[in-house]
């Protein structure tokens, strides 16, 4: 008699044999130490048991905090990893391996000899590698611009540098990637850098060929202090640059007149009068700058004249400026860069705006004046005077309204005219100091008489 079920109970019961020993075998493998092919960044895990891993990477945390790290652009300034905020991500770094060693076939895990290789996990506290990123501050380069310079009647462009600034981002791969050769006595790694491009670079400036216009004015050489102060404000517009469509404040560009920034005591115009102030004769640049830029043609954007003429340009032409009252703003019009530089000798100031210079065009300047009406002559009393004297005060000056125009002639044909400005020079009166100090009347003596005997006088009696 047959019995076919006997078979399929035999089967069956081998299965469940078979998947138990499997089971009891992948329990068993489950708890098994990592044999020594299993490397965490080089680091061996033979032996570290997996219910154990946790405390095995905590271990290994703390001693790579101490890890030495150099800066490879500055490398006697030894620091820790620690010290950067990096440390190693035991979370991160545990699920890593598990998840790399649950990848490994069973059977290989059990009887063959597996080899793997898990990169170490990070963490970077920002605010600690921020600190630590700005004691290399000393590192970083500003980026120098494209100079023009003027000499011996030739344009000279001097090349612009690019700048460097710090980039976290770069620095944090760059020391990352480094620990990936650990163990290792040090690390070593290069900060990470963006290049800072300066505003004006070099191709920029291959415009600026020649002289556009110049314009000089001159001073007395033996006003040392006030000779001082032009040559300050010349020295501070000296090779500024203006790109299409820049403007150029004065008052920006030279500054304050302060003693703390090095301008002296000298005479300057205060309503109509001449008194010492910090930095007199800056007048004098401004007024030179603005007759150059108008006859290179550049905008004039806004200025002012002194209440009173002056002596160092013609009527109407001059420029006064003052910190936060007046000030001189011009514009750079063309489809180019021009540049501004100065020259002072020993008794003369040159400007020169230097750009693309257009063969056969020529600009004039032309005045319209107008004389004003002198005021009355002013008479003020003077005790310290006698009766019957005068004292002129000041000899006062006439006023005058001054229309500037600018004219563009092109192969001499006039191709532009504009009004510039209008300029007010209000009218000085003559101030007269009058005397009001009475007269002290003197003694009459007789000849002969001594000056401390009175004089007789007698009247002859008439005749009878």
């Amino acid at each position: 008699m047959r019995y076919p079920w006997i078979g399929a109970v035999l089967v069956s019961a081998a299965a469940v044999s078979g998947l138990a020993a499997g089971v009891g075998l992948w329990r068993l493998h489950a708890n098994a130490p990592f044999p020594s092919g299993v490397q965490v960044a080089g680091y061996s895990l033979a032996g570290v048991r997996p219910h154990a891993l946790a405390s095995h990477l905590e271990c290994l945390r703390r001693v790579l905090a101490e890890q030495p790290v150099i800066v490879a652009q500055a490398p006697t300034y030894a620091t820790k990893l620690k010290d950067w905020g990096v440390e190693l991500d035991v979370n991160a770094t545990q699920t890593a391996i598990e998840r790399a060693w649950a990848r490994v076939p069973l059977w290989q895990r059990i009887f063959g000899r597996p080899r793997l290789q898990v990169d170490l996990q990070w963490a970077v506290l920002p605010e600690l590698f921020q600190a630590r990123l700005e004691q290399f501050r000393f590192l970083e380069r500003p980026p120098q611009e494209a100079r023009v310079r003027f000499e011996q009647g030739q344009v000279q462009v001097i090349p612009h540098r690019d700048g460097l600034r710090l980039d976290w981002n770069a620095s944090a791969r760059n020391l990352l990637t480094a620990l990936r050769n650990l163990p290792a006595p040090y690390t070593r790694f290069e900060l990470g850098f963006t290049p800072v491009v300066p505003r004006i670079r070099t191709e920029q400036l291959h415009s600026i060929q020649g002289v556009i216009s110049s314009y000089t004015t001159r001073f007395p050489s033996g006003q040392r202090l006030r000779n001082h102060n032009i040559r300050l404000a010349a020295n501070a517009l000296n090779g500024v640059i203006l790109l299409p469509g820049e403007r150029l404040s004065y008052n920006q560009v030279v500054g304050k007149r302060t003693v703390k920034r090095g301008f002296r005591l000298a005479p300057v115009i205060i309503y109509g009068e001449k008194r010492l102030g910090v930095g007199g004769g800056v007048c004098q640049v401004s007024s030179t700058l603005f007759n150059a830029a108008l006859l290179s043609g550049l905008a004039i954007l806004r200025r002012a004249n002194h209440s009173i003429p002056v002596d160092y340009v013609p009527l109407g032409r001059d420029a006064t400026v003052a910190d936060g009252v007046a000030d001189l703003v011009i514009a750079n019009p063309f489809d180019h860069p021009i540049a501004i530089t100065t020259e002072v000798k020993r008794s003369s100031l040159t400007i020169r705006i230097l750009g693309k210079p257009q063969p056969g065009r020529q600009i004039v300047l032309k005045t319209e004046r107008r004389v004003l009406p002198v005021p009355p002559i002013k008479r003020v009393p003077d005790p310290r005077l006698p009766i019957g004297t005068q004292r002129v005060l000041k000899k006062g000056a006439a006023g005058y309204r001054v229309v500037l125009w600018r004219e563009v002639y092109e192969n001499g044909r006039l191709i532009a005219r504009e009004r510039v400005a209008t300029s007010i020079y209000r009218a000085q009166p003559r101030v007269i100091a009058v005397g009001t100090k009475p007269r002290t009347p003197t003694p009459t003596r007789l000849r002969g008489d001594s000056a401390l005997t009175p004089a007789v006088f007698q009247t002859p009696e008439p005749a009878p």
